[in-house]
């Protein structure tokens, strides 16, 4: 037990070739050169490595600032604010959505909502249930220069502004940055309430103990302190070089057993995550595939998958659990008749205290995605392929604010409340959707993009269509909602070796909603359906460029009923 986390390994015939990897890396002291931050643990030079490795001593660095973090906290709660909304991507987005739903708020603190989508349905509807005037928002890049995110502050801006008055308004925001960002001049310039600097040597995905995951935790109220110690106790254990690592190093193991399996075929992580844990998937998915997806490899997370069948699963997959001791002392785990050992599938189980291991959880992962980056022989840190997308969806908008019009794609056939667009085999969208799915090579996988407002209906309905692929090609099968993913697995998805087919999943959103050309005023030359619509025709433009195969569904009318109605036909 190391931080309150244990770790346990079935590996079957992966098991050798770990320990042959932690005894090499033991000998070529890997652990102690990651702690004094050589570079050449992972490349030649040093470029976006060295200065990138500030996450290795946020446990012990950020407790020197929980007094900032408080004093904030307990000036906002004396102000009368009820709520918090955090406005962000990514690496930005992801460690608080998944604390916010680990801990409910204590009393007297702010209820947080995360907002990660430039869907107007999802913007508005949580725009619905906001009183303004005791809302914070907490607007949250490392870069400054988010486009989701700087789009979400102008459209708030200009409502907190309607609602309380522009005297006021600029009291509501917050921000989370790093030092001379173009979100920090802003904020200034706007005179937000508070503004914090994150170490610049944190890059965005590793960045769950430092501000841009503390801030939103401590307005829920959660022991930052306990947090801090436990992801402290977990970092001195990823120090140790030598001896039985599973229970002295478990980063060390862990990443060794990642970077092995997917050096031996097995790169599908398939996560079941105890409820107590809520999403910790989503964050882990972030963390391996924009870390370890480039150079034509990658380990590709798979969360959420519905439970099938042994039969269902290929030889290309490793399995995951994590789970709180307490379900584990009752028995929890997915159906052990389909799991797994039994069936040749090596599986590791992570079992914690409870949700208040979530720092140890974070740094566990931490530690254990760049072992693995180092056996893969890439740079764990930097993200090479995610501004293609990004390029490619500023081109439609430049072609919309020119025309008009967004680029169209062409109509293929349609079918029901669903048109196929772009090319595709068949006449139907069933028929397009199998002879796709079954042109999955052997150890590829099938990622679904849904550009969409997520929703409990519409959630259920993707995870139908996941199972239902997953059953009939025996593939791994993704779920992203769009445009969130391109900041999580949107790096793999271009930079792997080229496994994926991609279904882009989009809809007519109403009502739209504007996004102001600044903040503070009125006029808008771009909507949040047209930069949503542009984002996805950007990702497709980014995806064939990079040889990715892509089959368009453009849904009409309701989203989570002709999901279903798709299922039903396949």
């Amino acid at each position: 037990m190391s931080g309150r986390i244990l770790l346990e390994g079935r590996l079957g015939t992966l098991a050798g070739a770990v320990d042959a990897a932690v005894a090499r890396m033991q000998a070529e002291n890997i652990v102690s050169r990651i702690w004094v931050g050589d570079h050449t643990v992972w490349k030649p030079e040093p470029k976006e490595i060295t200065n990138r490795l500030g996450w290795l001593k946020a446990p012990a660095a950020m407790k020197e600032r929980l007094e900032e973090i408080e004093a904030f906290v307990d000036d906002v709660r004396r102000s009368g604010m009820r709520d918090a909304v955090l406005l962000g991507m990514g690496g930005s987005s992801l460690a608080p959505e998944v604390l916010s739903r680990m801990f409910p708020a204590r009393d007297g603190f702010l209820n947080l909502t995360v907002l990660d989508t430039t869907h107007p349905q999802a913007i508005a509807r949580v725009r619905k249930t906001l009183d303004l005037s005791k809302t914070l928002f907490v607007v949250s890049t490392k870069s400054g220069g988010t486009v989701e995110t700087l789009s979400l502050f102008k459209y708030f801006y200009n409502e907190v502004s309607k609602a309380t008055g522009t005297e006021t308004a600029a009291s509501r925001f917050c921000a989370v940055t790093d030092p001379s960002s173009g979100l920090e001049t802003l904020a200034r310039s706007f005179g937000f309430r508070k503004i914090f600097q994150n170490d610049p040597n944190v890059g965005g995905r590793y960045s769950a103990l430092t501000f841009f995951g503390l801030v939103p935790a401590a307005l829920l109220g959660i022991d930052l302190r306990e947090m801090l110690d436990r992801a402290a106790t977990m970092a001195d254990a990823c120090r140790w070089e030598n001896g039985s690592t599973m229970d002295r190093n478990p980063g060390l193991w862990l990443g060794a057993v990642l970077g092995t399996a997917a050096r031996e075929g097995r790169d599908k992580v398939t996560f079941f995550v105890d409820p107590g844990f809520a999403n910790l998937g989503d964050w882990v998915e972030q963390l391996l595939a924009e870390s370890t997806g480039k150079e034509g490899t990658g380990i590709l997370p798979v969360v959420d998958e519905p439970l099938g069948e042994a039969a269902a699963y290929g030889p290309d997959r490793l399995f995951v659990t994590v789970c709180d001791q307490r379900s584990h002392a009752k028995g929890w785990a997915p159906d052990p008749g389909v799991l797994w050992p039994e069936a040749g599938f090596p599986t590791v189980s992570i079992t914690a205290g409870g949700p208040r291991d979530a720092g140890a959880l974070f740094f566990l992962w931490e530690f254990a995605t760049v072992v693995a980056g180092h056996l893969l022989r890439i740079n764990p840190f930097d993200q090479p392929d995610v501004e293609s997308a990004k390029v490619q969806a500023k081109k439609m908008l430049a072609a919309y604010k020119e025309s008009g019009r967004l680029p169209e794609l062409p109509t293929a056939f349609r079918w029901n409340d669903l048109v196929v667009m772009g090319e595709a085999e068949g006449s139907s969208a069933p028929e397009a959707l199998r002879r796709f799915a079954d042109a999955v090579a052997d150890g590829g996988y099938l990622g679904v993009h849904a550009y969409v407002a997520p929703s409990s209906e519409v959630e259920t309905a993707l995870r139908s269509l996941q199972k239902a692929l997953r059953d009939r090609t025996k593939k791994a099968v993704t779920v992203g909602y769009g445009p969130r993913f391109l900041h999580s697995t949107g790096q793999l998805h271009k930079g792997d070796a080229g496994k994926g087919a991609f279904i882009q999943i989009t809809d007519d959103p109403s009502p739209d909603l504007p996004i102001p050309d600044e903040a503070g005023r009125e006029g808008a030359s771009v909507s949040f359906g047209t930069l949503i619509a542009a984002q996805a025709l950007g990702d497709r433009e980014a995806l064939l460029a990079a040889g990715r195969r892509v089959l368009r569904f453009h849904i009409t009318g309701s989203v989570a009923p002709t999901l279903h109605a798709l299922v039903e036909a396949l």
